[in-house]
C-alpha cells in the first residue's frame, strides 16, 4: 500500500452518519467535526422551519461557496463592504442553526455542501443559488483542502492527511462515493437537474471570476434585491479574490460569533492559517499545474464516460 492511501483510508472511510433522501434512494456521508456537535447540528437541521425571506446557497466543497455567499449577502445588505461575520455561522452542515440569528438576522443566506434532496423538504422550497465549478479545478482545490486545511480544523482526526498523495486522492475523487458529501459527479448531476425550477438559479464559478459583474447581476435579478448597476460593480470589485482574502485575514471575530461557534474544533491560533488556506488561489485552470499527462488522460477518459455531465457547460 502506498503512503498516501493509508492516510486517505484512515480519514475518510469511517463514515457512520448519513443524510438520506425522503425515498431512501440517496445516501450521502455526513460531515462531522465532532460527534457531540453533530448531534445538535442534525437535530436543528431536521427540525428547522424555513423562513421565506431567507435564501439558500448550495455548492459542492471548493466550488466557490465563500465567493458566492459574500456576493449574495452584500446584495441583501445593499452594501459593497466585506462581511465581517464568517459564513460558517450560517453553514447548516457544521453549526446548529439555533442562535445564528444573533449574528445574522433574516433575511440571510444559509449555505450547505449537501445536495438538496438529502435536506429536509423545508429547504427544498427555498430560493436557491447553486454554484458549479469544473471538476478538474474542484479536484485540485479539494486535494489541498484535505491535505492542508482539514488537519488545521482537527489535528488529531486528520493528522495523517499531511502525507496524502495527489494520485491517491484522484482515485478516491473519481471512483469512490463514500467521502464527505458524496461524489462530486452525482452531486453535480442532481443539482444540474434542478436548473429549470423557478426557485433555483445555477451559475458557474468560472463566470463569477471571468464575468463578475454580469453574473452578480443575474443573482441580483434572481434574488429580487434590485440593486443598482453601480452597486453591482462595487460588489464585483469588493469580491476580487485578493481583496476579499485580505479583508477576511484582518477581520476579528466578534463576541456573538464566538458564542455561536463555541462548538468548533478550530483553535484561535489556527484561524489565520485556516483563512490563508481556505482562500488558497481561487483561480481557473490551476489543474494544469498539478495533473501529470497520464493523470489528465485518466481524468478525460472518466469525463468522456460520465453521461450525467454531458451538456453541462464547464469552463477549464
Amino acid at each position: 500500500m502506498e503512503e498516501g492511501t493509508s492516510a486517505l483510508s484512515e480519514s475518510q472511510s469511517s463514515n457512520t452518519e448519513y443524510r438520506v433522501s425522503d425515498d431512501g434512494k440517496v445516501k450521502v456521508p455526513a460531515f462531522i467535526t465532532r460527534p457531540e456537535v453533530y448531534k445538535k447540528v442534525k437535530a436543528d437541521l431536521d427540525e428547522y422551519k424555513w423562513i421565506d425571506s431567507d435564501y439558500l446557497l448550495a455548492t459542492y466543497p471548493k466550488n466557490g461557496t465563500h465567493f458566492a455567499w459574500e456576493v449574495m449577502t452584500m446584495l441583501l445588505q445593499g452594501l459593497a463592504d466585506n462581511i465581517k461575520q464568517p459564513k460558517e455561522v450560517l453553514m447548516v452542515d457544521i453549526f446548529p442553526i439555533t442562535g445564528s440569528e444573533e449574528c445574522f438576522p433574516s433575511p440571510r443566506v444559509l449555505n450547505t455542501h449537501y445536495r438538496t434532496d438529502v435536506l429536509p423538504a423545508e429547504f427544498r422550497k427555498a430560493k436557491t443559488v447553486v454554484v458549479m465549478r469544473n471538476p478538474k479545478d474542484t479536484f485540485v482545490s479539494l486535494y489541498y483542502h484535505e491535505k492542508c486545511l482539514n488537519p488545521l480544523f482537527n489535528p488529531v482526526k486528520h493528522a495523517a492527511l499531511a502525507s496524502l498523495k495527489l494520485e491517491d486522492f484522484l482515485q478516491k475523487f473519481l471512483y469512490n462515493k463514500d467521502i464527505d458529501y458524496g461524489s462530486y459527479f452525482t452531486y453535480t448531476e442532481y443539482m444540474w437537474s434542478r436548473r429549470a425550477e423557478p426557485n433555483v438559479l445555477v451559475i458557474f464559478y468560472e463566470d463569477l471570476k471571468l464575468n463578475t459583474a454580469a453574473t452578480i447581476q443575474k443573482v441580483n435579478e434572481f434574488m429580487g434585491t434590485n440593486r443598482s448597476p453601480e452597486l453591482v460593480q462595487q460588489i464585483a470589485e469588493s469580491t476580487d479574490f485578493k481583496r476579499m482574502k485580505q479583508a477576511k485575514v484582518e477581520t476579528k471575530m466578534i463576541d456573538s460569533v464566538k458564542k455561536v461557534m463555541a462548538g468548533s474544533p478550530v483553535s484561535q491560533e489556527n484561524r489565520q492559517k485556516i483563512i490563508q488556506q481556505m482562500y488558497r488561489k481561487g483561480g481557473i485552470g490551476d489543474w494544469r499545474n498539478h495533473l501529470t499527462v497520464a493523470q489528465n488522460e485518466q481524468f478525460d477518459a472518466f469525463l468522456a464516460d460520465w453521461e450525467g455531465g454531458k451538456g453541462i457547460p464547464f469552463k477549464y
